[in-house]
């Protein structure tokens, strides 16, 4: 639940941004999401299953339903202990357990034991327990047990986030986490991947929780930054990485939802940039293929990143590598079809930070979002009011700012073309010349949207590379030798007339001369 977001079952929007379900703050009983877990905490199996079934009956997200049967699935693990726990601590010692941490496991594995009386021991011997839930699932090799420790330390997080702090000060706080990624495939596939699950619930509320003076203190000498290296950065890196695979897959919002917090980790957004997230973030965002759900969690992680200069300077060169789409292009598109207000909303939270780049404000521009934002439903939403009225406000003015041309290299570059006065005959006889700059890449721009899928961006391609080929003296010859030529000629069979009637004129502005004297 979350003011103005609603959520995504009963569209409730009184609550306070970010609770979580098992939050003190109270849920209407009308939710679903509420009254399943009320069900679930009741043991009404029944019940509960045909409240899932009204979930699909209403389109809800499997990867909703599957993200709250990962957490009836983790209480119904911790309500039934592994069959050789008594073996475990008889012989725990042979794993690296002390006595004492055979007792203290005892104690507070007990099932007698209270929430308050949990509370109790982590508050007075909160480091020795996390470092032997650490060793637990580190070095215990069935599965079904290690499974069970991952389900309390995932509980323990999910009770009090303050206890992650405490998991930071250990030895060796991610290692035996980021084993869980590598055990090989086995024919208990399902229990793997829900290991996995757990691990990106957990991992994503432990990096977050990193004091910004501990890391900025471990820098100060050389020492400090190797190990800092060692034992944050490496660890960080590692999980990025498996979190941008994941994120790919089919229960995607898990794992996207443990991306979005751990980038409030700063460390985090050079190696998600590095193993190519802006692209992967990019992919995700399909209007009528990807779920609103995982749009706005998508959405989310792209406002944390536009806070971060640097990473706006990235997003800017990951989106000028792409032929025909690209993260901001994804972004305005979603604001163009998508109606669900939240994530609209998140959108144009981005946009704003965007602004603070000036490749990126050329970029919306050109996208047209200036047109799209005329076109949006009134909101009562105040923060997404602001937001559209300071995009809108900030990109009008440098619109009024740029000269024709650079009009014409705003929209280029931002990879959708659209009819209007830099299209024209005009402007080709005047600005022509101009195009030489940086060896030609306008040009080669257009050549590359010759493969998009957008039927305005095509036929405006066509139309600019026969009057770039009319009017420059080596029009023709660059144009043929960018390879536009053949991409150009099976542009003419194309279902849509106008795109086939401007390849069929740029095939012959490149053949013919006094090409002007055909059209007489």
């Amino acid at each position: 639940h979350g003011v103005g977001k609603g959520c995504i079952i009963c569209k409730a929007t009184s609550f306070k941004d970010g609770v979580a379900l098992t939050s003190p703050y109270p849920l209407p009983s009308s939710c679903r999401l509420q009254r399943t877990n009320e069900y679930v905490e009741q043991g009404n199996r029944r019940m509960k299953d045909s409240l899932i079934r009204e979930a699909k009956a209403d389109n809800l997200s499997k990867d909703v339903i599957y993200e709250f049967q990962l957490i009836e699935e983790r209480d119904r693990i911790l309500n039934q202990k592994p069959r050789n726990w008594n073996d475990l601590e008889a012989n725990g010692f042979t794993i690296g357990l002390t006595n004492q941490d055979i007792g203290l496991l005892s104690d507070f594995e007990d099932p007698d034991v209270s929430l308050a009386d949990r509370k109790a021991l982590l508050e007075e011997n909160g480091e020795m327990i996390c470092e032997m839930y650490l060793k637990l699932i580190g070095k215990v090799s069935n599965l079904a047990v290690k499974k069970y420790f991952l389900a309390r330390v995932d509980k323990i997080l999910s009770e009090d986030i303050g206890c992650a702090k405490i998991f930071n000060t250990c030895k060796d706080p991610y290692g035996p986490f980021l084993k869980i990624f590598r055990v090989p495939p086995s024919t208990a596939q399902r229990e793997n991947e829900m290991m996995a699950m757990f691990v990106c619930r957990i991992l994503s509320k432990l990096f977050p929780a990193l004091e910004k003076w501990y890391l900025q203190s471990m820098q100060e000498t050389k020492q400090g930054t190797l190990k800092l290296q060692q034992t944050i950065d490496q660890p960080l890196n590692d999980f990025i990485m498996k979190l941008t695979e994941l994120s790919r897959g089919k229960n995607s919002l898990i794992p996207l939802k443990a991306l979005k917090d751990t980038l409030k980790q700063e460390r985090a957004h050079e190696p998600f940039i590095r193993d190519s997230g802006v692209k992967m973030l990019a992919s995700l965002l399909q209007p009528g293929e990807t779920q609103e759900q995982v749009m706005y969690l998508v959405g989310f992680c792209v406002w944390i990143l536009s806070f971060n200069v640097k990473m706006l300077r990235q997003i800017d060169l990951s989106d000028a590598e792409e032929k025909t789409s690209g993260l901001v292009k994804n972004l305005v598109t979603v604001v163009r079809q998508v109606q669900r207000e939240k994530v609209i909303r998140i959108c144009f939270a981005s946009f704003r930070n965007m602004l603070m780049s000036e490749e990126l404000k050329g970029r919306m521009v050109g996208l047209g979002l200036l047109d799209i934002i005329k076109t949006l439903n009134q909101t009562e939403d105040k923060e997404l009011k602001e937001d559209t009225k300071k995009v809108q406000d900030s990109l009008k003015k440098f619109l009024g700012q740029l000269s024709t041309f650079e009009k014409y290299t705003t929209e280029v570059l931002s990879g959708v073309l659209q009819k209007s006065a830099v299209h024209s005959e005009t402007f080709w006889r005047k600005n022509n010349a101009m195009f030489e700059k940086e060896s030609y890449r306008h040009i080669r721009k257009l050549v590359e949207l010759l493969d998009s899928k957008e039927a305005e961006t095509l036929e405006m391609a066509c139309y600019d590379l026969g009057e770039f080929a009319r009017f420059h003296p080596d029009g023709r010859n660059l144009v043929t030798k960018m390879g536009a030529k053949s991409k150009i000629m099976s542009l003419m069979g194309h279902r849509n007339e106008q795109i086939a009637k401007q390849a069929l004129l740029c095939i012959q502005k490149l053949m013919v001369s006094n090409w002007e004297f055909l059209s007489k």
